[in-house]
């Protein structure tokens, strides 16, 4: 039996990518599966495999599930569905090329081209990765961070986020508290002068008065 080897490379980095050993005689929901354990992504979203042309154009569609009944309603082609679909049935070229999408939200898109033809291995169990290159990217990028919940609590805009800004509020509070002492200061030698002028006041009067 023909193995086919493909290799299956990211869109968005093609320097990662993973080789793919898989019979002739195998489907295509065959192949979804055992490209999604050789990059360790989870298998709970919906994909496509489309027939490509040498520019990576999408031809016809491959769907992993059959049309939901309100999609139903809608005329259109019937669609390939892969765990009908042998990958014999749909090898024309010796370097056929398929495009592969996983997740509609996210949109992971992979370019894959039939390498060789390889024999059959007795003892190897089949589909499975026979090279790995490059390490893929996390899944989910930014669901961590979204997720994250900010206690306002936590946050004290009194205190000091760095040891500059403390320098500058010690430094700042060290001058106010100098200028509030400098000006008790003032305040009590001005006191202290306008009892000393009373004082005086008072003691001219009384000797006016004596005399």
């Amino acid at each position: 039996m023909a193995i086919y080897r493909f290799k299956v490379a990211f869109e968005d980095n093609e320097d990662v990518y993973r080789e793919i050993e898989i019979k002739s005689a195998q489907n295509f929901e065959d192949f979804h599966n055992v490209i999604l354990q050789s990059i360790d992504f989870d298998n709970i979203h919906d994909s496509s495999f489309y027939i490509s042309d040498d520019h990576w154009r999408k031809g016809e569609e491959i769907v992993l599930r059959p049309a939901k009944e309100e999609d139903k309603r809608r005329p259109s082609e019937p669609k390939r569905q892969m765990n009908k679909c042998k990958m014999a049935s749909l090898i024309d070229d010796p370097h056929q090329k398929f495009l592969y999408v996983y997740d509609a939200k996210t949109q992971w898109t992979f370019l894959i081209e039939l390498l060789k033809i390889v024999p059959d291995d007795v003892k190897a169990t089949y589909p499975k990765c026979a090279k790995s290159i490059g390490i893929a990217p996390k899944q989910y990028l930014t669901s961590d961070a979204v997720n994250v919940v900010v206690d306002e609590d936590e946050f004290d805009e009194s205190e000091p986020e760095t040891d500059d800004e403390a320098y500058v509020l010690a430094t700042n509070e060290d001058e106010t508290a100098l200028l509030e002492s400098e000006e008790g200061e003032e305040e009590a030698v001005e006191e202290d002068m306008e009892e000393g002028e009373e004082l005086s006041e008072d003691s001219v009067e009384g000797s006016f008065e004596e005399d």
